[in-house]
């Protein structure tokens, strides 16, 4: 058969509805763990606004600051925030032994894996460790 013959058949396209990641609870998951990137950038937005308007000497900043965050929506919207960053975290944490293989040696032979709970537990303390350095700087300075 010559495949170089013109075809005047469309191909056929199946239909795919907005919703098809909805029947499926593992991409449900990740549709929330990629939602959670949007309240990610939103605090590391309001982050830089807070530390970046002392350098700019604007008059008021200070109390304008205040009177943003002691605002109950602004409350509310960091607390939404913080729960979809640790979700963000649990969820990659726990993705992180499937990504990336750790063998306990270097020998060609020896192929066993350094267990799953050792790369959670050691990303969950070294987020820890990080929280804790931040906010050791944040109240000496």
């Amino acid at each position: 058969m010559d495949n170089n013959v013109k075809s005047y058949r469309k191909p056929y396209n199946r239909p795919v509805k907005r919703t098809w990641w909805a029947d499926w609870s593992f991409y449900v998951a990740y549709m929330l763990r990629e939602g959670t990137a949007f309240l990610a950038v939103f605090v590391a937005l309001e982050l830089l606004v807070i530390t970046a308007l002392p350098f700019f000497a604007i008059k008021g900043a200070d109390t304008a600051v205040t009177a943003v965050l002691s605002n109950p929506i602004a409350f509310i919207l960091n607390l939404i925030a913080l729960v979809a960053v640790v979700f963000h975290a649990f969820t990659w944490y726990n993705l992180m032994p499937k990504a990336m293989r750790m063998f306990f040696t270097k020998k060609p032979d020896d192929t066993r894996l350094i267990p799953d709970k050792f790369y959670v537990f050691g990303l969950w303390g070294a987020t820890a460790a990080a929280t804790l350095v931040i906010i050791l700087v944040l109240t000496l300075v």
